[in-house]
């Protein structure tokens, strides 16, 4: 068995898809009707948000919200007979046809020359990016360690001068927070 669409086979499958475009086009001018509650519907929805969006003000707002009704029947004739009829039925095939179509899956492969040429490269850079930024936070962690060593030895040094204990320093700031 072939995996091949045949030329008769092709012919069929773009008359029926003629024919569902035939279709629809006379589904939507019959129900035109229809599609003027479908546009009404979305005009009513797209005005809600945009007026939300950018005129947040109360008074404006409620005001727009009443006049945006009025080009209503405008908006639902102009759209289906400048949208729905022209354009859905072409849509709506080529959407039906994505469904029946089962295309063959295909197989990735790898080409030697580009891994070789373009991800080695790339791996490579990365790797020294990384050994970079560790060897930046061991000398990072190091200088830490030694702020906090060089600070509290020189505040040990301080106190060992002033002849004053740690212990004491901190009861005179709790004696001197009584009273």
């Amino acid at each position: 068995m072939s995996n091949q669409k045949s030329q008769e086979e092709i012919a069929i499958e773009k008359q029926k898809l003629h024919e569902i475009l035939i279709l629809l086009e006379q589904l939507l001018q019959r129900e035109e009707v229809t599609g003027k509650a479908i546009i009404g519907c979305l005009y009513d929805i797209a005005m809600i948000n945009l007026i939300n969006k950018y005129c947040p003000l109360w008074g404006i707002n409620s005001t727009l919200k009443y006049l945006v009704r009025f080009p209503r029947p405008i908006a639902q004739s102009l759209g289906v007979k400048l949208y729905l009829q022209p354009k859905c039925p072409k849509l709506i095939t080529d959407w039906l046809y994505t469904l029946v179509e089962f295309p063959e899956k295909k197989v990735l492969t790898l080409d030697v020359e580009v891994i070789n040429n373009q991800l080695l490269p790339t791996l490579k850079q990365s790797k020294l990016e990384i050994k970079s930024l560790q060897n930046k936070v061991k000398i990072l962690t190091g200088s830490l360690v030694c702020t906090v060593a060089i600070f509290t030895g020189s505040f040990a040094l301080i106190a060992y001068n002033l002849d004053i204990n740690f212990l004491e320093l901190l009861g005179t700031s709790q004696a001197s927070l009584k009273d």
